[in-house]
């Protein structure tokens, strides 16, 4: 399937590949650099072979590109036309690793690059599979940029049709993180650096917004206004307002005591129903890798949580005598739903997690001790710390604005 040629055409240096004509649009390459004309020997992998089999693949396999706007885009702009065999050597350079057989020739980069998916399981053509190699390949999915989605989906699984091996089960081309809906540019100057983002807000609201905001199949856009929005909605009067609202009303009506009461739900509302539903929504949507949906599961579950505190209206509970044991039941469910959202939160935000496992006295943060709901502890509650600071607009961007110009 290898055989010595010349190539001769253009090559992006920033994309580290040939790149056809009809990809050239006013003179650049799809990403943006200008291409150079470049003629050089080289040996090629024939590509022609593979292609229907590799479209048959697609075909059956429709999960093996995802989301969809990408195995489309894979199909139309590539498949649907003969391939051009690909160059897998280069020897207009030096630098990279020799092929040992042609002296001059080095190993072109992206063969390079793919090939460590099972070089880094010790797989060798010539020798009996790895332990690694039989353990994790072929891999569950390749979680990859959606720039370099024709390597992974292309070439690395004709690569591996040539070698006899099996193909990933799935590559998913995950979007961009837009600065106010355009692409990031040092030139521009719309550059956010991620040492900056936490010195401004704290690891967690960063970690939460890129993994709450991006959109499962199209980019996503990140502004100051944005972070401080999300921020106050969902960390601050969501997430951390239950919290400090139930463990205040906890020291305030039974002196931090938490009873474990559990009656028949006397609300309309049941937080148990809504707590169990929680996991395996979760799960059913990180399988299909829609990351932002899975986090928004335990985000609602809060705002069920904050919505029983009204319908149940615990401080009139408290007036009446006869209501004690329906309080101690209210106060029970909702440490107990907040323990559900410390649990589910740990995949997204865990020094979130941790400091609500430490307010609430839970040391079980397992998926498992979700099997169940009324597994918390009858105990006495800390005293109740602010999760998340609630930014004023106006004047965090002040301060922002002030240290980026220092």
């Amino acid at each position: 399937d290898i055989y010595l040629g010349e190539y001769e055409g253009w090559y992006s240096i920033a994309e580290e590949a040939f790149i056809l004509e009809k990809d050239i649009v006013d003179g650049k390459a799809p990403n943006g650099d200008i291409p150079v004309w470049t003629k050089e020997a080289a040996y090629f992998l024939k590509l022609a072979p593979y292609q229907e089999r590799l479209l048959k693949h697609l075909e059956d396999h429709p999960e093996f590109i995802e989301p969809e706007s990408r195995r489309n885009e894979m199909i139309q702009n590539f498949l649907k036309e003969p391939l051009p065999d690909l160059s897998v050597s280069r020897t207009s350079f030096k630098w990279g690793i020799p092929v040992e057989f042609d002296e001059g020739h080095i190993v072109y980069v992206w063969i390079d690059a793919l090939s460590n998916y099972i070089t880094g399981l010790n797989y060798h053509p010539d020798q009996p599979h790895s332990i690694e190699f039989d353990k994790y390949w072929p891999a569950d999915v390749h979680l990859i940029g959606k720039d370099i989605l024709r390597f992974h989906t292309i070439y690395w699984p004709i690569i591996l049709m040539a070698l006899g091996l099996e193909l990933p089960k799935q590559v998913f081309g995950h979007p961009w993180i837009l600065f106010n809906k355009n692409k990031m540019s040092k030139s521009v100057g719309n550059i956010m650096y991620t040492d900056d983002l936490v010195r401004y807000f704290g690891v967690d609201t960063i970690r939460y917004y890129v993994l709450h905001e991006i959109p499962f199949a199209q980019d996503g856009n990140i502004t100051y206004e944005l972070i401080i929005e999300r921020n106050n909605s969902d960390l601050a009067n969501t997430i951390g307002n239950l919290v400090n609202r139930t463990i205040g009303m906890a020291h305030k009506y039974r002196q931090g005591l938490v009873k474990r009461v559990i009656l028949d739900e006397p609300f309309e509302l049941s937080l148990k129903e809504k707590s169990l539903e929680v996991l395996p929504a979760m799960r059913k949507y990180m399988d299909e890798l829609k990351v932002a949906d899975a986090l928004e599961e335990v985000v609602k579950l809060a705002r069920s949580a904050n919505k029983y505190i009204d319908v149940s209206e615990p401080w009139v509970l408290f007036k009446n005598p006869e209501k004690q044991e329906v309080l101690d039941h209210v106060l029970y469910h909702l440490i107990e739903t907040i323990r559900f959202i410390m649990v589910t939160l740990q995949p997204f935000i865990p020094e979130t997690s941790k400091k609500i496992a430490e307010q609430i006295g839970a040391t079980n943060l397992s998926f498992e001790s979700l099997a169940e709901f009324g597994q918390y502890q009858e105990q006495v509650l800390g005293k109740p710390e602010v999760l998340f600071e609630r930014y004023e607009l106006a004047k965090k961007l002040e301060e922002i604005l002030k240290d980026r110009d220092e």
